[in-house]
């Protein structure tokens, strides 16, 4: 019986290195492992379209702006018990740490304490014309009827510092275009039977959003809590709406798959190694192996994204079904009851094969990082830093296991095979028949009939009913803008960005209230300049003021304090940025990217979205942007990508395999994977799966995976029955992992699993028939 090679100076080096790198890997799980974020934004999941790096820059900011906000919604029959709850709710949304209320009466003080240090800045168009065209004594009595009329002499700042109400009016035209005070008024809707149901809604917003998932946790249920005590204090019904929510669901569905693939896999190995196996090191390595993979994908997507997505976990625990392959073919290379005097050729044979076989998979996981699709890219990365870790475990651990015997009951797996090739064909007309059928049925099938595909992001994460329909009360009640569709304007300048809103607004020809803008919020700063510059006809001497003062019988000398404020107001100018900075509960409508500005322009629900979009044709520096349309048109194109990416893959196999074997028979064995992700679309479409970016990237590790049971088929042709062993096992625990994540709730997992679960089950038995075959059928002389 031999015993593996005599460790050389390269080998001690190398385990050096490697216990190094296995003891860094602890030491950080160990002592930063309590840092690393568990990520769980859906914005992974989006694509990257085709903007430019600037406006793509400013929408990622836009989107970031919206998951920091929610809705929440009271509802009943009673108008005061509805007022009732919506106070205490307010009161309780507020106490929780992080979360602020953006009511009505807050946004509107906020908005006047920012805007009233520049009111001699502003202007209405109507006061503009005003000044422009009006006498002086005119417009002071004009002041003095709206003082005494009902209803029009309304001082939002004391009557010293606002006499003739021109900048309260101005402010509350700005109230009433943008909505900014709209949003927690009281409202009332009538239903099919006639009966009145009273709602009032409000904003939240999130002032530190939670980085992980535990703090995103915490921070539910602290809403949850606050929800439940309104609805067992008051008749009413809550609701509310934002992608905080929808994370939190997705995150918890994706944590119920991670427990069911992570204790499935891990079972299921542990039972087939004890059941196999007769001693515990072959276990003890897998496990190790295992465990060294995992921390060491978690540590390289830690020090890369800064941490790890919880979608990426879910995959990753899939990977236990894949590590352990490497440590099965290396136990059943050395077991102690091999018969035969061939022991001493195998270990070239069997690195050859275990190294061609972590190549093959990494090029199938590798390729998951061609996709735009971050969380993809993250995936990619995680899985093939585990594999290779793992992979490095079982060359450099494995010889100190097989220094001591090991035993396998090769009588149990043996009657397992003799019934499969009971099933299989065994001869190569047969089995090469069969395969050019199945391709060509499925090829047909796909060629022939309309395939279903589905690129709509949003069916990318689980969603549970009762929130998605929260999601479209809340929609209908309150929503005002269209949904992911507006304007992008750009301009080196400030004056430059207005200039092209101007144009726009009077492009639109009357539909100027079909959209919104920073124009609407503020004037340009040469607007501003031009507002103070007319004001000058109200507060010089004998302007409009004094005579205002003169009708009221007031001393002219009051109106000294109004003239000397608005003598020093001179160049005193705000734009955007630093109104957002004082007033957070607007939106992010400007953003300064490497020396341009970028602006949105919001589109009102309702609106003739074709004409809108025709009035910015001619204008530079607008563009219309459709996120969801522009996500689904990126998906299509990436889908459509990756099948072509699939062929590169195949080519760069063959010719890796034709390199080393120099045999066109080898080359040929990549028919069964072609074969096998050829089925395997057919058997999704048929089944009424729509084929997604996912399921197209799944073929990837299809063919990866194929490859590792084709590559030890034929370098381990010399032991046939103990190849056939070791290839059952590795199936049963890699189909283990996949055949859960079929079942898993996320569409995209699910997508993953029950790809790689119907492509890896034809490749595994187009492997088996591949070992029954005589040797001359897997030499490597030409055929």
């Amino acid at each position: 019986m031999g015993r593996p090679a005599p460790i050389t100076r390269s080998g001690v080096v190398a385990r050096v290195v490697f216990a190094l790198t296995v003891l860094s890997t602890l030491a950080y799980c160990l002592f930063v492992s309590d840092r690393v974020r568990i990520d769980t934004s859906l914005q992974d999941l989006n694509p990257d379209t085709s903007l430019a790096e600037g406006p793509r820059y400013a929408t990622q900011r836009l989107s970031e702006d919206i998951s920091q906000r929610f809705l929440m919604l009271v509802k009943g029959a009673d108008q005061r018990q509805v007022n009732a709850a919506v106070r205490e709710l307010q009161i309780d949304i507020n106490a929780i740490n992080g979360l602020s209320v953006l009511t009505n009466d807050s946004v509107s003080s906020d908005y006047l304490s920012a805007l009233s240090p520049y009111r001699f800045h502003l202007l209405t168009g109507a006061q503009r014309q005003a000044l422009r065209q009006g006498a002086p004594d005119a417009l002071a009595a004009k002041a003095q009827r709206q003082l005494y009329q009902l209803g029009d002499g309304i001082r939002l700042i004391p009557f010293e510092q606002d006499p003739l109400g021109w900048f309260s009016d101005y402010l509350l035209s700005r109230l009433e275009i943008t909505g900014a005070a709209s949003l927690d008024a009281e409202s009332v809707i009538v239903d099919e039977s006639g009966d009145s149901h009273y709602f009032t809604a409000f904003s939240v917003l999130i002032r530190d959003y939670p980085k992980d998932m535990e703090a995103q946790q915490h921070l539910y249920q602290a809403i949850e809590a606050a929800s439940r005590d309104i609805r067992r204090n008051y008749p009413v019904e809550l609701l509310r709406s934002g992608l905080f929510f929808f994370a939190v669901d997705s995150a918890q569905s994706a944590k119920g798959d991670i427990q069911l693939i992570a204790v499935g896999s891990g079972v299921g190995v542990l039972v087939l190694m004890l059941l196999v196996f007769r001693s515990l090191l072959p276990l003890l390595l897998s496990l190790g192996s295992i465990a060294i993979g995992v921390g060491f994908g978690i540590v390289t997507s830690a020090l890369v994204f800064g941490g790890i997505h919880i979608f990426t976990i879910v995959f990753g625990a899939s990977l236990i079904g894949i590590v352990v392959d490497y440590s099965l073919h290396y136990f059943y290379h050395y077991l102690s009851d091999e018969k035969g005097g061939d022991r001493h050729k195998a270990p070239g044979a069997l690195l050859r094969a275990l190294a061609l076989s972590v190549v093959t998979s990494l090029v199938g996981y590798g390729a998951l990082a061609l996709s735009d699709l971050v969380l993809l890219k993250k995936v990619a990365l995680f899985s093939c830093s585990g594999l290779l870790m793992a992979w490095v475990s079982v060359i450099v651990l494995g010889p100190l296991v097989t220094a001591r015997p090991i035993v396998a009951r090769q009588s149990l797996l043996m009657g397992v095979i003799a019934n499969l090739y009971r099933a299989i064909p065994r001869r190569l007309p047969v089995m090469a028949g069969a395969g050019v059928l199945l391709s060509t049925l499925g090829a047909a099938y796909l060629i022939l009939s309309e395939i279903p595909t589905n690129d709509d992001p949003r069916r990318f994460f689980h969603v549970s009913p009762a929130l998605q329909s929260q999601e479209q009360q809340v929609a209908d009640l309150t929503q005002v803008y269209e949904p992911g569709r507006y304007f992008i304007v750009s301009g080196t300048t400030a004056d430059e960005l207005y200039g092209r809103l101007d144009a726009f607004y009077a492009a639109l020809d009357g539909q100027q209230e079909a959209v919104m803008s920073v124009r609407d919020y503020l004037p340009s700063p040469q607007a501003q300049q031009q507002n103070y510059a007319l004001q000058r006809a109200l507060y010089r001497d004998n302007g409009v003021l004094d005579r205002f003062y003169q009708r009221l019988s007031v001393d002219a000398s009051q109106a000294t304090t109004m003239k000397q404020a608005y003598k020093e107001a001179a160049g005193h100018r705000i734009d955007y940025a630093a109104l957002l900075n004082s007033l957070p509960s607007l939106p992010p409508l400007w953003i300064e990217h490497e020396n341009t500005i970028y602006s949105f322009v919001l589109i009102r629900k309702n609106s003739d979205l074709a004409a809108l979009e025709s009035a910015a044709q001619n204008i530079a520096g607008i563009s219309y942007i459709n996120t969801l349309g522009s996500a689904m048109s990126a998906l299509e194109a990436q889908r459509v990508t990756a099948a072509q990416l699939l062929l590169v893959a195949y080519g760069l196999i063959a010719l890796l395999l034709l390199l080393h074997y120099r045999s066109l028979s080898a080359v040929a064995l990549l028919f069964i994977p072609v074969t096998a992700s050829i089925v395997t679309l057919a058997i999704l479409a048929g089944i009424g799966q729509a084929i997604t970016i996912f399921h197209m990237m799944a073929l990837f590790l299809v063919l990866g995976l194929g490859m590792d049971y084709i590559i030890f088929a034929r370098e381990m042709r010399h032991k046939p029955a103990i190849t056939q062993q070791a290839i059952l096992l590795s199936a049963v625990t890699s189909l283990l992992s996949f055949g859960l994540l079929a079942f898993s709730s996320m569409p995209v997992v699910q997508a993953f699993g029950s790809t790689i679960l119907i492509g890896n089950s034809i490749n595994f038995i187009a492997a088996m028939s591949l070992l029954a075959l005589p040797p001359s059928f897997t030499s490597d002389r030409k055929q």
